[in-house]
């Protein structure tokens, strides 16, 4: 019979990439992890670990195994806070948030929930984008707001944020209120992607012959450091993120007439069934039509 303690045993040695290390992690002898292993690989009737000079390394089955866990431990390290909220009573929700949210949007939404149905409570997990599609597709998460379209799940348009490029102290354009995608030609950009925005920017930036060195990154609390290291000219950022990780930079927008220089954010979650959903969404709605802490910000309704 598959047990989770077999799985947590394969998740070690996955992690430590060896028996011996993961056995004096789990304080067990090898022997009896080694057992254990094979153990849960005649359980499923494939071989999940491949024994190497150094120590072992997974087949593509183990590979599949180990990515399907981290949803099913993520799940079981919820226990705790999903029964203290069915304790009292109350609906816990988990809210995907991205980086780039504007400041003070979040806990608006919150407030206008907790007002609208008190018994609603929020995790917040705060993921990239395609990470919140990946939780939101293994019902870790119920609810996400994400910067990229997701074309298999349900979704709605909410607002927009203008983008723009920041530059370090003395490396910017002088007296420049802002810039096309004509002004990027020859300079070495960091963005966070190659999906979204930056395709219509790379795309705008083809048709007019500009030439931009573009470099694609996962970056957030580490941003400046990462920049600086790349040694790029600018950064393609929302004005919340440049406040945010570049204060000492120049954040300059894009114009803001042309739809590649705005990024959106949408709300997003899987299925049709969405628990409160008449709630959350209308609740979400409403703040992102109150919000105007942000002149780069715009409601889309």
């Amino acid at each position: 019979m598959l047990e989770l303690r077999h799985l947590d045993y394969f998740r070690a040695v996955a992690e430590y990439g060896s028996i011996s290390r993961a056995a004096a992690a789990l304080h067990l002898t090898q022997p009896t992890l080694s057992r254990q292993i094979a153990q849960l690989e005649k359980t499923l009737g494939h071989q999940l670990l491949r024994r190497t000079a150094t120590g072992t390394e997974l087949t593509a089955v183990g590979e599949g195994l180990r990515e399907h866990l981290l949803s099913i431990f993520e799940l079981v390290d919820r226990v705790p806070e999903v029964l203290q909220a069915a304790a009292g009573s109350r609906h816990l929700v988990h809210l995907g948030v991205p980086s780039g949210i504007p400041a003070g949007w979040i806990e608006a939404y919150l407030n206008t929930v907790r007002e609208a149905a008190p018994e609603i409570h929020f995790a917040i997990v705060e993921a990239t984008s395609e990470e919140q599609r990946r939780l939101l597709l293994g019902g870790l998460l119920d609810l996400s707001l994400v910067h990229t379209q997701p074309p298999e799940l349900r979704k709605e348009l909410l607002f927009r944020q203008r983008l723009g490029c920041v530059f370090r102290e003395g490396a910017g354009p002088r007296d420049r209120e802002q810039l096309d995608v004509a002004d990027l030609d020859g300079l070495r950009v960091m963005a966070h992607s190659a999906k979204g925005e930056e395709v219509s920017l790379r795309a705008a930036a083809t048709a007019t012959g500009t030439e931009v060195d573009w470099l694609f990154r996962a970056f957030s609390e580490h941003s400046e450091l990462i920049a600086t290291s790349s040694q790029v000219d600018t950064v393609l950022i929302g004005a919340t993120s440049a406040r945010k990780w570049f204060p000492a930079w120049q954040w300059i927008p894009l114009r803001a007439e042309r739809p590649e220089h705005w990024m959106r954010t949408w709300a997003a979650w899987a299925g049709n069934d969405l628990k409160h959903g008449d709630v959350l969404l209308g609740c979400l709605r409403e703040t992102a039509r109150r919000y105007h802490g942000d002149p780069t910000y715009e409601f889309i309704g």
